[in-house]
């Protein structure tokens, strides 16, 4: 039973030290260009980065209702809200709304999408 635990919740810890890490380091160059939907690339990291944090902590609590696909998306957008107030405390780093929100985002996607996988994952086996 604790394997099992272990199992589920590392990868979600493991995935948020790195996310944690790479919004603290400093990042490259001067800025990131626009990408699809005139978006900058940032707002698409970030959306991806917190799609995969409320995947796996979905995963990690196996969500198998609302309910806790809701505690899976709260844990990964509290996780952004964290990450974007220790932002706004190191000099080479900016905290913003408009990165919150992309977290936000990416947190609901990471939800359905392992509700959606989950379904399948379901179906296939009779």
């Amino acid at each position: 039973m604790v394997a099992e635990r272990r199992r589920r919740v590392a990868p979600l810890l493991l995935w948020s030290l790195c996310v944690v890490v790479a919004s603290a380091a400093t990042p490259p160059g001067d800025g990131l260009s626009a990408a699809p939907l005139g978006l900058g690339v940032d707002k698409w990291v970030h959306l991806g980065a917190y799609a995969v944090t409320a995947y796996l902590a979905a995963f990690a609590l196996r969500a198998r209702t609302a309910r806790g696909l809701a505690l899976a998306t709260f844990v990964a957008v509290a996780l952004g809200g964290g990450v974007e107030l220790l932002q706004a405390t190191l000099p080479a780093r900016h905290a913003g709304l408009a990165d919150a929100a992309a977290n936000a985002v990416g947190a609901v996607i990471g939800a359905a999408a392992y509700a959606v996988l989950g379904r399948f994952r379901t179906s296939e086996r009779g």
